[in-house]
């Protein structure tokens, strides 16, 4: 892992840095362009994620809005509650503007949106959303972490499988977003 990745994803001020995994309850079952209702996460130490014993899953945020871990997973719960629309995604931490960035595909016809967060638990708010961006259809949003501007307010989206009118493709795909920071 690189560096800079392994100092994104440690837990401030638990002296810890876990490898956190994000995916919905049908990331790694099959049929994996069926929609689930949330974002599920879990976590584990670097040098021990090939124990199954020592990975934890996100259970809910406690009174005071603290993360509550199990390692019983049938006690998983999700981070991100949107029924219907939790297809394959990707999370990034943007250390300049300190917030996580979620991109989340819906369906096939090129619904997705980009979520942002405090925390890797939320709270969750829109930062885009769109059912069909007018591209056909698109999937696999990632946002690559080494494209994010030093300033965070510009961020790179890479995805695939273009469908046009009279070609379908399976295409390696980039959009340079900018973020409007106004709260507008």
């Amino acid at each position: 892992m690189p560096k800079e990745a392994s100092k994104s994803l440690s837990f401030r001020g638990t002296g810890i840095q876990p490898v956190r995994l994000v995916g919905s309850q049908r990331t790694f079952s099959a049929p994996s362009y069926a929609s689930d209702d949330g974002v599920l996460l879990a976590r584990v130490h670097k040098d021990r994620i090939r124990r199954r014993d020592a990975w934890e899953f996100f259970v809910h945020l406690d009174a005071s809005s603290r993360p509550v871990w199990s390692a019983d997973i049938r006690r998983r719960g999700q981070v991100l509650r949107y029924p219907g629309h939790c297809r394959r995604l990707d999370a990034v931490y943007n250390p300049a503007l300190k917030r996580y960035l979620l991109a989340l595909a819906y369906n096939n016809a090129g619904g997705w949106g980009i979520f942002d967060a405090p925390e890797p638990w939320g709270p969750w708010t829109t930062a885009f959303h769109a059912e069909n961006w007018g591209l056909g259809g698109t999937h696999g949003y990632r946002l690559p972490s080494r494209w994010i501007s030093p300033d965070g307010r510009t961020i790179y989206l890479v995805f695939s499988g273009v469908r046009l009118p009279d070609i379908t493709c399976d295409a390696f795909c980039l959009r340079r977003l900018t973020l409007d920071l106004t709260g507008r």
